[in-house]
């Protein structure tokens, strides 16, 4: 069974460079979740029967005032995921970082890591400041990927607006959830979703909340013509279409509720490595109790299904 995480974080030199200082006062554990290596992930990747990552950087903060600055961030990332790629034969696959929201560089970057370093997808996060990835600024991007027929992977990332609401509370713990519904609302009622239906769209941490709120959504859109409009076919039929990873949703209640808007199929195995481990999420995605062929298709089958240009990284 060839196991493949796609949710796995990599440290290029310039991000630490830029962002070490700002993730070191809001993750916890960032001692130990900072010492990550290529190495220490290939070790426990052969210990629990991993057979590829498909590698992304994590959050990071954007500056719509200095567009050259992001296009050289996530420049220098995207070949430090491509180098890690030749370094360690069939072990890393990566999703490319897009430098929204500055929509030109976006779309370079698209076609120099898509064609030039063989990326298997682009990484996005779930906001930009104050606007989300539906904002009609961004449909060009869209646009191109819909073109390439590409996989696009969401992390969460919280809002400036959102920073300290609980002082002494962790803001992912909370805002990371809210924030990826708050991206799927905007894709949803912006219709993009419907616009670009050959993106295959992935979101972290199963979805955030929108799995427990989807039928309340769409209840309040069936009410709004303007926003039923953007939904042609309904919101449960825009919902079963994406793809979602199972970090942080490998509970009964969570996974209840996520197993009710998608089928097994759409599911796909993830480990938020460094702050999280391998051993546990293989633990708790047993521990859903999933049909073999289901269990299957999440820690691998599904990957390469929507990213077939994993299986040449594959190993033999």
């Amino acid at each position: 069974m060839p196991r493949i995480d796609v949710h796995h974080h990599v440290w290029p030199p310039i991000y630490f460079k830029v962002e070490s200082e700002r993730m070191a006062g809001t993750v916890i554990g960032w001692d130990r979740v900072s010492k990550w290596t290529a190495s220490m992930s290939v070790e426990a990747m052969d210990r629990n029967k991993v057979a590829l990552t498909v590698n992304s950087v994590s959050t990071q903060h954007v500056h719509p005032n200095d567009p050259d600055g992001d296009a050289v961030f996530a420049r220098e990332c995207n070949e430090f995921n491509a180098k890690l790629s030749g370094d360690y034969k069939n072990r890393f696959g990566s999703f490319a970082l897009l430098p929204l929201p500055h929509v030109e560089k976006c779309l370079r970057e698209i076609e120099y890591a898509a064609d030039t370093l063989k990326c298997d997808g682009f990484k996005l996060q779930t906001n930009y400041i104050d606007r989300w990835p539906g904002d009609p600024g961004f449909a060009a991007v869209f646009d191109e990927l819909n073109r390439r027929k590409a996989a696009v992977f969401f992390h969460p990332h919280t809002p400036d607006a959102c920073m300290g609401f609980l002082p002494g509370v962790n803001e992912p713990l909370m805002e990371y959830p809210f924030d990826t519904t708050r991206a799927i609302a905007s894709l949803l009622f912006s219709g993009t979703l419907a616009r670009c239906p050959d993106v295959k769209y992935i979101f972290a941490h199963g979805g955030g909340t929108m799995p427990f709120l989807a039928n309340r959504i769409g209840g309040l859109v069936r009410a709004r013509p303007e926003l039923n409009a953007m939904l042609p076919h309904g919101i449960a039929h825009e919902l079963k279409k994406l793809y979602f990873d199972v970090v942080s949703v490998t509970n009964k209640p969570a996974w209840a509720a996520l197993t009710e808007i998608v089928s097994p199929d759409h599911l796909l195995f993830g480990t938020d490595v460094p702050y999280m481990s391998f051993e546990t999420g293989l633990k708790e995605l047993g521990e859903m109790g999933e049909a073999a062929t289901d269990q299957r298709g999440i820690e691998g089958d599904n990957a390469l299904r929507i990213m077939p240009s994993l299986r040449a990284k594959m190993p033999a």
